[in-house]
């Protein structure tokens, strides 16, 4: 035990040694948090306190997870069976376990156990589905903007009923029955779905409290309602809930995160022991220095006070440029200087507030000849070949998904085409029959041409004989016959395009990336796979290279760390953005946005602005210095030239 705690400093030790009851462990940036968690899961069972399958460790990405996942295997010889998974897959696998378990928990789950996961691009697809059945055009009711406020209607556990705006209503519904009629699930139906459950069926909801006797939760102050409700109702037996969170970095209220669920835990629980980790293992002071000076402007928010052993550090070196091209190639030439002074490229980033300001940084990039990745840009598994491969693999795991099949119809190219689609699923809402079982009955489907049944009838046999197949081969082998038996693959033709050859390669680096997912997970099946698949986020699928600079926005910057960091557009209006103004809230989640991005910083931290920008019309307005950046120590401050007389 003395290893364990060897390399923990006071207060890490002490949360490490807590045993019994309610914990807030309040996290500042760099402060060892993930260290702590897993050292504390590590003395719970080598102490005895606990099996391993009854630990509970919440996370909010996968690659958390993994890290997490990895640093146990390393501190105990056999881990066990403990569950170290997001709030998402968390809860998708107690549907699963529940609905195998108990029928009766059907009706309020609302589908069966070989449901589809639904994201964000499928979601707008249905949603479109469900407009046009409404002869409504979706460029005058923004899909987007109903799933929105679908999303949120789910993540604050509010129903249909709550429901004011008749339209909004409707569609609601629309969307709810369509995605039971698909056996699908979306992300906040995964939380919410299980939050019901539990509420109605309390069998099922002590099961599930006495399996889990500790529980962890990392990142809180990131938390919605719906994450808050089931973290509560699954603590209520033991109580020993230990959160982990840095209120300082809560910068997602617009994705539903409520801040005061770390500012409140000890209302929710007054028992609890609050441990405060303040000594940064990351930056320099310098850096430190400013961001402690920003955030504590805050009137939201817990006191603390970020300190480090580490040395004092370079001074921070603020520019002012004439335009955003300017600031761009700037930026461009420190990054060149910097890698003549020995920094990888892998270690610098460029962080902006829009997405939009991403462009000039890239052109900047391209013509300096600095290789760069833009973070949060189209992720792999949105890229059209790859949503076409699973979408064929989830139609052969649950047939009831008309998303997935509706895409894979007619490609390959078949020569059934939309009308013809339509005329199927028009069968299908007359007949009560899924849109797999209609194709199954084509001959029956009056106003389609003799060949176009029979070509019909032949992708109908080949998704059959796939569904087969998939029970008898190994997952890498099936999905390699799944490209090459639906022509897939040969559909693509690297002799054809430049287009044709990346997307053949990404359609193949999809097949060896199931081969080693397969590796790590031997006894996976398809239905597990996709289901992993279908919660990766943006940030899991980054990766760390020596050979390309990061250029992202704030929001994608947390919980990553580089030596060299540019904040860039340190402009009013830009940051803070022109919308927080008016609210307190959205203002102090501004700055605490700076904050973040200046905490990523290891050890050099550049921060930029233009004095102007181009409007849309083709002018351009003067901008004004962010007030965020006067509330930085001028001592550490390197280059502040004009900043007076700006």
């Amino acid at each position: 035990m003395n290893d364990l705690l060897i390399e923990l400093n006071k207060e890490q030790q002490r949360a490490v040694k807590i045993t019994k009851g309610p914990i807030l462990i309040l996290a500042g940036a760099g402060s060892g948090k993930t260290r702590v968690i897993t050292h504390r899961i590590a003395h719970l069972i080598k102490k005895g306190y606990v099996d391993p399958w009854g630990i509970l460790a919440i996370t909010f990405t996968n690659k958390a997870a993994d890290e997490m996942r990895t640093r146990l295997y390393n501190l105990l010889n056999n881990p066990g069976n403990m569950w170290i998974k997001t709030f998402h897959s968390t809860c998708a696998r107690i549907l699963r376990e529940v609905l195998e378990r108990k029928k009766s928990v059907k009706d309020i789950a609302g589908v069966s156990g070989n449901f589809t996961i639904y994201d964000e691009y499928d979601q707008i697809v249905l949603i479109k589905e469900c407009l046009k059945d409404r002869n409504i055009d979706p460029q005058v009711f923004s899909p987007s903007a109903v799933a929105a406020y679908i999303n949120r209607m789910k993540q604050d556990l509010r129903s249909i009923d709550d429901i004011d705006n008749d339209l909004m209503k409707t569609l609601y519904e629309d969307y709810d029955s369509k995605m039971s009629d698909y056996n699908a699930l979306d992300f906040g139906d995964l939380i919410m779905r299980v939050v019901r459950i539990f509420q109605k069926d309390k069998q099922t909801l002590i099961h599930y409290q006495k399996r889990f006797q500790y529980i962890l939760v990392d990142e809180y102050q990131d938390t919605n309602n719906a994450q808050y409700v089931l973290t509560k109702l699954l603590a209520e037996k033991h109580r020993n809930l230990c959160v982990v969170g840095d209120d300082d970095q809560s910068i997602y209220s617009w994705r539903g995160a409520e801040i005061r669920n770390i500012l409140d835990f000890e209302k929710d629980f007054p028992d609890a022991v609050v441990i405060k980790l303040e000594q940064n293992y990351r930056s320099t002071k310098t850096i430190l220095q400013a961001a402690s000076a920003v955030v504590m402007n805050n009137e939201r928010r817990k006191p603390k006070v970020l300190w480090s052993d580490e040395e004092q550090g370079e001074k921070i070196e603020f520019s002012a440029l004439d335009d955003a091209y300017a600031e761009a190639a700037f930026v461009a030439r420190k990054i060149i200087e910097s890698k003549f002074h020995g920094v990888k490229l892998g270690e610098m980033a460029v962080f902006y507030r829009i997405n939009f300001q991403s462009r000039v940084f890239e052109e900047a990039c391209i013509r300096f000849q600095i290789p760069y990745e833009v973070v949060g840009a189209l992720k792999f598994y949105d890229r059209a070949e790859i949503k076409d491969v699973l979408a064929y693999l989830k139609v052969i795991d649950n047939p009831q998904d008309a998303v997935s099949l509706s895409r894979i119809i007619n490609v390959p190219a078949r020569k059934i085409g939309h009308i013809t689609l339509e005329k199927l699923v028009t069968n299908g809402k007359h007949t009560g029959l899924s849109l797999y079982n209609v194709l199954k009955q084509v001959d029956q489907v009056e106003g389609i041409a003799k060949k176009t049944k029979e070509r019909i009838g032949q992708f109908s046999n080949l998704m059959e004989g796939f569904r087969k197949d998939c029970s008898v081969m190994s997952l890498h082998e099936f999905v390699l016959k799944v490209v090459k038996d639906s022509a897939y693959l040969d559909s693509l033709d690297p002799e054809k395009s430049e287009k044709d050859y990346t997307r053949r390669k990404n359609v193949e680096e999809l097949v060896i990336s199931i081969k080693d997912y397969c590796k790590q997970n031997p006894d996976t099946t398809l239905h597990g796979y996709l289901a992993d698949v279908s919660l990766r986020s943006q940030i899991d699928e980054w990766e760390a290279s020596a050979q390309r600079v990061s250029l992202m926005t704030l929001h994608n910057a947390k919980g990553l760390e580089f030596d060299t960091v540019f904040i860039t557009g340190l402009e009013d209006g830009l940051i803070p953005h022109y919308k927080s103004k008016s609210e307190l809230d959205q203002y102090e989640e501004e700055r605490r946005l700076l904050y973040v991005g200046i905490t990523r910083a290891r050890k050099k931290l550049f921060l930029t602005n233009a004095r102007q920008r181009p409007t849309l019309r083709g002018g351009l307005v003067y901008t004004m210095i962010s007030p965020f950046f006067r509330e930085i120590p001028i001592d550490v401050l390197g280059s502040s030239l004009e900043i007076q007389d700006w």
